[in-house]
């Protein structure tokens, strides 16, 4: 992965965050968005003067960010050298994937029966976000999309602490594709696509049951695709093969 100089991955955000209110939060934005997008690479050491100088803010606002950052384990010392973006093992991405696939499920139940048509066009848009940006064979701004669009149907669920749970998982297992280098094509995105939009005509249709469906589906494809990327000698993700779509 190329390293991008922090005043480079930083610049364009200072002018924004030298008039916000709280330092800090805006602060822990940026470096957790350029961790996200796959700007900052594992190998990218994150120089708290550098940052404060990039940001045009003081070392304090940047200090308690990457605090937070590493206490959210999305940072990391390094053999004594500073802080750098955590390296997730393949066991870790497993046990995050594990988890939201009993999670989903439900959310997707209740967001079947509480969703607001408001919260159903938020929902619907972010599925327009990640197509235009698979278009593009845009991977960050797809992952991106494809987070809001499991934030938003958590949040038409009403349970935000399950649905923060199940996006912080998220936003690791695609650190870890980000930072092993690993691409995806545009048809695998527009897989996923075509799933959001199955789950998402379920929502529209209020059916608890086809939209459960459809999320446990969405998961075990995700499983076979992600396996050709992270499949390895002694690394594996096991695969479900399971029938055609199934029918609401």
């Amino acid at each position: 992965m190329t390293l991008h100089p922090l005043g480079q991955i930083f610049n364009e955000q200072s002018e924004r965050f030298r008039k916000a209110p709280t330092y800090r939060e805006n602060a822990y934005r940026a470096i957790k968005e350029a961790i996200l997008d796959g700007a900052l690479g594992t190998n990218q050491p994150l120089v708290e003067e550098q940052i404060a100088a990039s940001l045009h803010i003081s070392r304090t606002p940047v200090r308690e960010a990457l605090a937070i950052l590493q206490h959210e384990r999305y940072i990391g010392p390094s053999r004594g050298r500073g802080l750098y973006v955590r390296a997730l093992t393949h066991a870790e991405f497993m046990e995050m994937f594990v988890a939201n696939e009993v999670i989903e499920p439900y959310l997707a139940r209740r967001a079947a029966l509480r969703a607001t048509d408001e919260q159903r066009s938020a929902i619907q848009a972010a599925i327009e976000v990640g197509r235009a940006a698979a278009e593009t064979g845009d991977m960050a701004g797809f992952l991106r999309a494809s987070r809001d669009f499991h934030r938003r149907m958590g949040q038409a669920a009403d349970n935000l602490t399950l649905t923060e749970f199940v996006v912080g998982n998220e936003e690791r297992t695609d650190m870890y594709l980000l930072n092993t280098g690993k691409m995806l094509d545009s048809e695998k995105m527009m897989a996923s696509l075509r799933e959001h939009e199955a789950i998402y005509e379920a929502l529209v249709q209020g059916d608890p049951e086809a939209a459960e469906r459809r999320v446990i589906y969405h998961a075990q494809s995700l499983r076979e695709r992600f396996a050709e990327l992270f499949n390895g000698p002694e690394e594996a993700i096991s695969t479900n093969h399971h029938a055609p779509y199934p029918s609401p």
